[in-house]
Formats: structure tokens, C-alpha cells, sequence
């Protein structure tokens, strides 16, 4: 991984928060590290000010006054000048429940900070995400599938890999959940049934998951703040979706199901884990169902 120093161009944060107490001296101390610091005092223009200024790290106040940070957190995730792997931090004072920590990892925030800040503490932090965030920009282009606009397996890895980082931040859980369409009758599913997985798979999933193709028929979701029970009903919602879609219709649509395997761990801080045995084992899980005749497995159960 690159050293701070060495890169082409000052590392770029944008701070956006209300309080002025503490936050002048931290512009100037970053500034003296070598930072390019852009300072808002309002939410409602972070947006466009992050798309002009591309920054690589963003630090938002939890109490901005004109808007509510998570919400802020999710339209930024969700313009693609921005996107999925630029970190985002949140300012916060007094201690957060595990609740909160859920709450702000699904609206895409790396972690929670709390106040007051330890400036010295916090630059080694900015360090590992700004050069987390230079090797996401310096990886191959072939995160997404063209024919599906999901993930690649690939690219399904590399975002596992940031989303595990996110969850070990705040103390969480992590999933993996497989999917294959299963023909009610007649041979197995063929591709003709990709693109109705696709579609369910887009109109349901969270916004804070990672959907991906991992196979010519199968499929990925990768859900931080999930944990086994949490895995199991992501993959019920999914299954009933499609039920609920096929009825009343005589498509193919009508005659499949979706058969799921399932791999959870349950706080990624105590128990580590490599996206590659994460996404295997649920794949893993998705064969033994199938071998076994049922519709969902986890890869921790027993024959």
C-alpha cells in the first residue's frame, strides 16, 4: 500500500459540520499534514461540493442542522461522483449503541467518531482510508457485470472486502447469501431466468448491500450489519418477493423459486474473515441445498 507522502496530489477531505469548537484546529492541523481540507457548515450542499472537489475522505457532523447525516450519507453514497468507496465518517458525542452503529452502517458510514476528537488519532485513521480509497481508484474497471449491471465476482470481492472493513468498525456483523432460480417443473434453471433475478434482486435489495453474479445462474448479496437469523430473512424476503411477483402470471416467472445458501459471521471485529471464505462458504451452503432438496442452508449446519 502506498504511503500518504508519496502520492501524486494532497489527500482531499471534506468536513461538513455546524460547530466551529475543536474543528478550526483540526483544519489546521490537517492542513499542516499535508491535507486539502473543504469545509462546509451546512448539509445541504455537501452534495455538490463533493462532486466538485472529489474528495477522499468525508467527515460529516451528526448533528447538522439542516439535515438529518444519514440521510445525507445516503445520497452521497448514491451519486456516482462519489459512490460506494469513498469513506465517510460520522461526528458523534456520547457513546453509540449497537443500534446506532447499525443504523449508521447501513447509510454507508465507515465509522463513528466520537468527540472530542484526538487529533493525532485521527490522522492515522485518515491515513488508512485515504489509502483504502487510492486503491479502490487504482483497481481494474471490471467491478460490474455489462449484462447484468451487477457486481462481478470480482468486483463482488472487492466491495466485500469494504464492507467487512465497515462492519469490524462498528462491532457488526457481516453476511453472505448465494441465490439460483429452481425451476418448479421441467430441468434445471437456465438462463432465460437471469434476467427475473436480476430484476427481483434490484428492486428489493438495500441500499446498503453489494449484489453480485457469481456464476452463469448464480447469485450474491453481501449484507453488513447482518447477522445469521438477520441472513436467513434476507434471503425469505427475496424468495417471497418472487412469489409475489409470479402470482397470478403463467411466464416461466410463475414456475421458479429461489434456493439460497447462507454464511454469517457475528461480529467481524472478534472474528475476522477473508471475503473470498465468506463468499465461498455461502456458495458452498447454495450446493449442499440443492444437493439436499432444500430451498436454504447455512454453511454452519449440520447434515
Amino acid at each position: 500500500m502506498p504511503k500518504r507522502k508519496s502520492l501524486a496530489r494532497p489527500p482531499r477531505i471534506l468536513i461538513a459540520s455546524d460547530q466551529d469548537h475543536g474543528l478550526r484546529d483540526l483544519e489546521s492541523f490537517l492542513s499542516r499534514h499535508g491535507y486539502s481540507v473543504h469545509r462546509m457548515y451546512a448539509g445541504t450542499p455537501v452534495i455538490k461540493r463533493a462532486r466538485s472537489v472529489r474528495p477522499d475522505v468525508v467527515l460529516l457532523d451528526a448533528e447538522l442542522a439542516d439535515r438529518q447525516s444519514l440521510d445525507l450519507s445516503r445520497k452521497l453514497r448514491d451519486d456516482p461522483m462519489v459512490g460506494a468507496s469513498t469513506p465517510i465518517l460520522l461526528l458523534v458525542v456520547g457513546q453509540p449503541t449497537a443500534g446506532d452503529h447499525v443504523a449508521a452502517l447501513r447509510a454507508g458510514i465507515w465509522e463513528l467518531l466520537l468527540q472530542p476528537l484526538n487529533a493525532n488519532d485521527l490522522l492515522l485513521k485518515l491515513d488508512t482510508y485515504v489509502l483504502t480509497k487510492v486503491e479502490a481508484d487504482r483497481a481494474p474497471k471490471d467491478r460490474v457485470d455489462t449484462v447484468t449491471g451487477l457486481y462481478t465476482t470480482a468486483g463482488l470481492a472487492r466491495r466485500a472486502r469494504e464492507l467487512i472493513f465497515q462492519a469490524s468498525q462498528h462491532s457488526t456483523a457481516v453476511a453472505c447469501v448465494t441465490f439460483a432460480p429452481t425451476l418448479e417443473v421441467g430441468p434445471g434453471a437456465t438462463a432465460e431466468l437471469v434476467p427475473e433475478v436480476v430484476r427481483v434482486l434490484k428492486t428489493h435489495g438495500r441500499r446498503s448491500d453489494a449484489i453480485g453474479r457469481v456464476g452463469p445462474t448464480e447469485f450474491a448479496v453481501v449484507a453488513p450489519g447482518t447477522d445469521a437469523a438477520g441472513a436467513v430473512k434476507l434471503a425469505q424476503r427475496f424468495r417471497r418477493s418472487v412469489q409475489a411477483e409470479a402470482t397470478g402470471q403463467a411466464s416461466a416467472r410463475a414456475r421458479f423459486a429461489l434456493r439460497a445458501g447462507c454464511n454469517a459471521v457475528g461480529n467481524v471485529r472478534d472474528a475476522p474473515v477473508e471475503p473470498k471464505d465468506l463468499l465461498a462458504r455461502a456458495a458452498r451452503a447454495l450446493q449442499l441445498a440443492e444437493a439436499e432438496g432444500k430451498w436454504i442452508r447455512s454453511w454452519r449446519e449440520r447434515p
